[in-house]
């Protein structure tokens, strides 16, 4: 045990246990990454090196963010031709439609697809820095329901391969919506606009998210829904992301994380697979982890899960 009382070695089961999800024959849990463009020419390098892991480990794809009003649109696409012609990973595109014109979203799906990009994440997106959600210009396109039509009026116009558009949900409720119940609604329109599937926002809690599909399937939504999970590694970065997502940070996580003196990457590990043991244990159709860029904390996680196997870079983890 750690200082601050979390397991540096977690046994969650054997190869493959959490992959019984309903007490039937263990099958491959799906899994996939979220990492962001650097910001400078070391951070490069190191990321170059994060994604070569988490690429090699086999996710279902490696998903890309997008900066507020395309201000990281070359970086972005920079990294989704890295991810493409330098790994065997699916690269999916983070596409933001606020202060957009239709024609500019079309060039932009045009030059991604043509990157081999095939794949989309579609987004409102955040004001600006400096402007007031009161004063956001948002296009053309002024919300995601109609940004998804668009994006598959595109990818129907394109040829050689075929293309997905996922959707963001908020098992907490989105800070724009007023109940649950207006964003399931609004989750039902993205799935008849033709979303493939969704991908939570951070969450801490189990109960959350399953309350939060539960009332979606009962409501109709029937798209696979993964739930959004990260590894942190410092109480400061927990307050951070939790503060970002709008989450209640979890006390015993917290406690922990500050007995440890504020650091303990084994306690955002811990945390995280006891959360995905539980998801997956109740349906939950995979997981999704927002690396931070870092790829030990999430490939601990996968292993400890007993999803981890055979990876070229099984010593270098260890």
């Amino acid at each position: 045990m750690s200082a601050g009382g979390c397991s540096s070695s977690i046994t969650v089961g054997g190869e493959g246990s959490a992959a019984t999800a309903t007490g039937g024959q263990p099958q491959r849990v799906p899994f996939s990454y979220e990492v962001f463009p650097a910001r400078s020419s070391a951070a490069a390098l190191a990321l170059g090196h994060t994604v070569q892991h988490l690429a090699a480990s086999g996710p279902e794809f490696i998903s890309v963010t997008y900066g507020a009003n395309g201000s990281s649109r070359d970086a972005s696409l920079d990294l989704l031709k890295y991810i493409k012609q330098h790994t065997e990973a699916r690269p999916l595109a983070h596409l933001t439609s606020i202060g957009s014109s239709k024609a500019e979203i079309e060039q932009l799906v045009a030059d991604f697809w043509q990157a081999g990009v095939y794949d989309f994440l579609a987004l409102r997106g955040d004001p600006p820095r400096g402007v007031s959600e009161a004063d956001v210009e948002l296009g053309e396109v002024p919300n995601t329901v109609e940004f998804v039509d668009l994006i598959q009026s595109i990818l129907k116009r394109q040829s050689g391969a075929t293309g997905r558009v996922c959707i963001a949900a908020f098992p907490n409720k989105h800070p724009r919506s007023e109940t649950i119940n207006d964003d399931i609604n609004v989750l039902l329109a993205k799935q008849d606009a033709g979303a493939a599937f969704a991908i939570t926002q951070l969450f801490f809690h189990a109960d959350d998210y399953l309350r939060f599909v539960d009332a979606a399937s009962r409501a109709g939504v029937r798209i696979p829904i993964l739930p959004g999970l990260m590894p942190v590694s410092t109480s400061a970065q927990l307050l951070k992301v939790a503060e970002l997502a709008g989450e209640q940070a979890p006390d015993d996580l917290l406690a922990r994380l500050e007995a440890a003196g504020g650091y303990g990457p084994e306690c955002g590990v811990e945390h995280t697979v006891g959360l995905a043991s539980r998801l997956v244990s109740e349906g939950a159709p995979g997981i999704h982890l927002y690396t931070f860029n870092r790829h030990q904390s999430v490939l601990a996680v996968l292993r400890e899960l007993g999803l981890l196997t055979n990876h070229p870079f099984e010593k270098e983890l260890a």
